[in-house]
């Protein structure tokens, strides 16, 4: 069986050869990584324009030595074994995020997540499944900790369930409100600019698993 820096080469020259060259996107998906090593940290780090990773069931019981993404803007590590000094490495090491999710991982009290308040761009959050997700005031007190967060959990700040539509997954947050609904019909309908809007934003995060 290959090891993981044989797969962390061969998965990322596919990618790029999918992302015409440059590759801005990598995901690697149930492949147990644990802690992830020197080189293989190293090989990612030289591709400094990454802008979303996603490791998801990879076992990772520690952010040490992960890779230093200056333009990281989603970051996706559900399904994992994470505690809450990954929280203070990802609010050091990454303050360009505008999208985490830590889904099914082991982030414990409101303590553990206290750092996060440092990634002023944040603006989508997902925490379910997680201890924390169970303590009383949970979803007032993290929208409180982040002032821009705007998704928490997949639900809006009134508790609404955010939905996504295949047109949506590389565009902004938003929800089906009536509200939103009249802020397009006082602008004219003015799909152009919306669609201009949805393309600077973030690509949403979501959980894999139901």
């Amino acid at each position: 069986m290959a090891n993981i820096l044989d797969i962390f080469k061969k998965e990322i020259k596919l990618k790029t050869q999918e992302q015409d060259g440059k590759l801005m996107e990598f995901d690697l998906d149930n492949i147990k990584i644990v802690k992830l090593d020197r080189q293989a940290a190293e090989l990612l780090e030289s591709q400094s324009q990454l802008e979303s990773l996603s490791l998801v069931e990879c076992s990772l019981k520690t952010l040490e030595g992960f890779p230093k993404l200056p333009n990281l803007q989603n970051l996706v590590l559900e399904t994992n074994q994470l505690e809450g000094d990954a929280i203070k490495f990802i609010a050091n090491t990454y303050p360009k995020l505008m999208c985490l999710s830590l889904a099914e991982n082991q982030i414990k009290t409101f303590d553990d997540l206290e750092p996060i308040k440092q990634l002023k761009k944040l603006q989508q959050l997902d925490l379910s499944d997680n201890p924390i997700a169970k303590q009383q005031g949970y979803f007032q007190k993290v929208f409180d900790l982040v002032p821009g967060l705007q998704v928490l959990d997949n639900k809006d700040k009134n508790g609404n369930d955010i939905q996504y539509s295949d047109d949506d997954e590389e565009g902004a947050v938003g929800d089906d409100s009536d509200e939103s609904d009249n802020e397009i019909d006082d602008d004219d309908g003015d799909l152009d600019d919306d669609e201009d809007e949805e393309e600077s934003s973030p690509k949403p995060t979501k959980k894999t698993k139901q």
